[in-house]
């Protein structure tokens, strides 16, 4: 083979070569390119459903607002007892502050139907007789002192003297720490 023919088959490697270089790059590009536009399509995807869910944040912040500012304002309330301790301790001392004839007390605590966020509630059965504006406006000082409770049995009836009353009260009061 003379120098000519080498040559010519040389130049015709390096061309077939050069093809399937050219060829080998065109199929890495058109994957990167499908990759990007993928990646590209998946990123306006989330970028839409972020925009949404700040849309549906901020109709939910607007719904919810004044939901959020009650219960700002009656957290400090329900944190006051976190045990079932503290609210019979705070019980105790409405009704020695209240200076009212108490004639029986009994504390018990119990768990509440159907409950997320509070679970438990101390439950406070109390017969007082003591005069009628005396026990009425300590009724009135209950509701005051601890808002979170909540009266589920008031009966007043006429007392043994005069102008006595006797009252049998039962009182609910949240519980928010665990039991």
């Amino acid at each position: 083979m003379n120098n000519h023919k080498t040559a010519c088959i040389v130049l015709v490697i390096a061309i077939v070569g050069m093809l399937y270089g050219v060829n080998q790059l065109r199929t890495s590009s058109v994957k990167a390119r499908e990759a990007a536009d993928s990646v590209q399509a998946q990123a306006e995807t989330a970028e839409s459903q972020a925009q949404l869910a700040q849309i549906q944040l901020k109709q939910l912040d607007g719904k919810t607002a004044e939901l959020r500012k009650i219960s700002g304002e009656w957290r400090e309330h329900f944190n006051s007892f976190q045990t079932a301790q503290d609210a019979e301790q705070r019980i105790v001392s409405v009704v020695q502050e209240g200076d009212v004839f108490l004639i029986s007390q009994k504390f018990e605590e119990r768990q509440i139907e159907n409950a997320s966020f509070i679970k438990t509630a101390l439950v406070a059965d109390l017969v007082v007789e003591d005069e009628f504006a005396k026990t009425l406006n300590w009724l009135g000082q209950i509701e005051e002192k601890v808002p979170s409770c909540r009266i589920s049995r008031c009966n007043i009836t006429r007392g043994d003297r005069g102008n006595d009353v006797h009252l049998e009260l039962q009182i609910q009061i949240p519980v928010l720490g665990e039991s």
